[in-house]
């Protein structure tokens, strides 16, 4: 039987002991800034965060699909902020992401949801996606606590006391999540300056990953943050990228910006913009091979191995080839 029972912990794992709370690490920048990395082996599953926190408010720059995480975040953050927790922002419109809003907006109901405006989405859309996001996670979850607790049932009477308490922990954090209200939001479809108290963070809506985008400014510390779409290695999930590619390379020139924080991987400076820029420009024009193997040597002077590169190279080819079917 103790077999079964392993099995049942690998299932009621996915409700209770996430890859991704092991060794999160808070990274303080300076007395505003918060960089949240996920552990080294989900660095490619779960986004960064930032915790930007002025005089009287403070703002969280994204979010993940893994519940249990965002529990643990929004206790850490309850006992590190002095000020309100004033807004939550979405740089894309990645349904993952925006179903871990809903829990954070449950936590924080005061707070302001700041999405990027789509031309191509309606609001009604985009909630129906988060909507049915939420209701496939958590009948995932439900199946798998079904089942959890019919193999613990089985177990000898010591064994169900060892796993009855876990058991009761995710009831309850089901119960909670069941709960959860529809998510209000704000699409941002211009430039938007917000005030966190003697702290600015200015809101542009871009094209990038995805389609809709907002890159997240602050003058204070000269970064930049935008989620996937300032990925130093781009993951193309849509042919649309000519938007995209003009934007980087708008970036790439600016002045006022020293580093980036991405979705995936390690803040970087200002200046290796131009390699998701060029990336991005060969993906959407015709080269030589001789130009694409300059740029994967460039990609590996940043420790980004060749195998990689290629990965990418040809999920962005298949994406910009005609009649693809696009992914979600």
């Amino acid at each position: 039987m103790l077999h079964v029972i392993k099995a049942s912990l690998l299932l009621i794992t996915i409700t209770l002991i996430p890859l991704s709370t092991f060794a999160n690490s808070w990274h303080t920048i300076d007395k505003h800034t918060i960089l949240l990395e996920p552990h080294k082996n989900a660095q490619f599953l779960i986004p960064n965060q930032a915790l930007i926190q002025g005089d009287k408010c403070a703002a969280l720059i994204d979010s993940h699909g893994d519940f249990v995480a965002l529990e643990l975040l929004i206790a850490k953050i309850r006992g590190r902020l002095t000020v309100p927790l004033c807004y939550l922002i979405a740089t894309n419109l990645d349904i993952k992401q925006l179903s871990g809003m809903s829990l954070l907006k449950g936590a924080f109901p005061n707070a302001q949801v700041l999405l990027p405006h789509s031309t191509h989405i309606t609001t009604s859309t985009v909630k129906d996606a988060i909507n049915l996001e939420l209701s496939e996670k958590l009948f995932g979850f439900e199946q798998s606590l079904t089942l959890s607790k019919k193999r613990v049932a089985q177990a000898v009477p010591d064994q169900q006391l060892h796993w009855h308490a876990k058991l009761e922990q995710a009831e309850q954090r089901l119960t909670r999540w069941r709960a959860l209200p529809s998510i209000e939001f704000q699409s941002v479809s211009v430039s938007t300056q917000l005030d966190l108290g003697a702290y600015t963070l200015r809101l542009t809506p871009e094209s990038g990953y995805k389609g809709a985008t907002l890159n997240v400014y602050s003058p204070k510390n000269n970064a930049l943050y935008g989620g996937h779409s300032l990925d130093l290695l781009p993951y193309i999930a849509q042919p649309n990228t000519l938007e995209w590619q003009k934007s980087l390379a708008n970036l790439s020139q600016r002045k006022d910006i020293k580093w980036v924080l991405p979705g995936y991987g390690k803040p970087y400076k200002a200046d290796q913009l131009i390699l998701p820029a060029t990336f991005l420009a060969l993906v959407n024009t015709a080269h030589s091979s001789q130009a694409l193997d300059k740029l994967a040597y460039q990609y590996q002077q940043q420790k980004v191995a060749r195998a990689r590169f290629d990965t990418h190279y040809q999920q962005a080819t298949k994406q910009k080839s005609p009649n693809k079917v696009l992914n979600k």
